[in-house]
């Protein structure tokens, strides 16, 4: 009874040692390189000050890279806290939209204008937390949520002008993924994501020529989904 009392312990000791052997692979600072395709998705609204309302929705297809740090706190024998942040430098064109507005001149004819308004993201970042679940000593899965903020450059073109600039995008990324350790410092990371960004808001004044003029508010939502592949080193 002794003999099978002490192996049952040497068995669970050597079990929790290897448990945490496999914790301490996630464990630690990292630092990765991603990229990713990404699918960015707007859909806006318009009214003018004719009381006209228009609606529209636009789509686009990218690849970026970001630069990913990230440290791991070891919870239990098989889970792991990641904490890190997420940033893509540069700026892409997240779309662009035409419209025509109705406009009457100075001595009550009809005439229509047309405008171009551009959205353009710059310099995006995440800020997130992820538990970890560590499969093995090699692999773990991860679910993922953060806060998302991008600064956006608008411009409008055409016979039209913006009088209201909107602010940046802010939001709330998630996601899940996995890791792999390819040794016992390089790890290959994949990852399904999206970010569901704040509404924003532009105003527009349209000049149709010969006096005519109108103004549109356009309100839009932005959704990005991303799949990404991270190459990285753990310290």
């Amino acid at each position: 009874m002794n003999k099978i009392c002490k192996l049952s312990a040497i068995a669970l000791l050597a079990s929790s040692t290897s448990l945490m052997a496999q914790s301490k692979s996630f464990e630690g600072a990292s630092l990765g390189l991603s990229v990713s395709g990404i699918g960015v998705e707007v859909n806006g609204s318009g009214s003018t000050s004719n009381g006209s309302k228009t609606n529209g929705s636009l789509g686009k297809v990218a690849e970026i890279a970001a630069v990913d740090l990230s440290y791991g706190y070891a919870i239990g024998n098989n889970g792991i806290i990641q904490v890190g942040a997420s940033y893509t430098p540069g700026k892409a064109k997240a779309g662009s939209g035409t419209y025509t507005d109705g406009t009457t001149n100075a001595s009550g004819q009809a005439n229509a204008g047309t405008g171009n308004l551009s959205l353009e993201v710059k310099d995006p970042y995440t800020i997130y937390i992820a538990p970890t679940y560590v499969v093995s000593k090699d692999s773990a899965i991860y679910a993922k949520v953060g806060y998302a903020k991008a600064e956006i450059n608008t411009s409008a073109t055409g016979g039209a002008t913006l009088s209201r600039k909107p602010g940046d995008l802010e939001g709330i990324s998630y996601g899940i993924g996995s890791k792999t350790m390819l040794t016992p410092n390089l790890y290959l990371g994949v990852e399904a994501n999206i970010t569901d960004y704040d509404s924003i808001t532009a105003t527009t004044q349209l000049n149709a020529g010969n006096g005519g003029t109108s103004s549109k508010t356009i309100t839009a939502d932005v959704k990005t989904v991303q799949g990404i592949i991270t190459l990285g080193y753990k310290f």
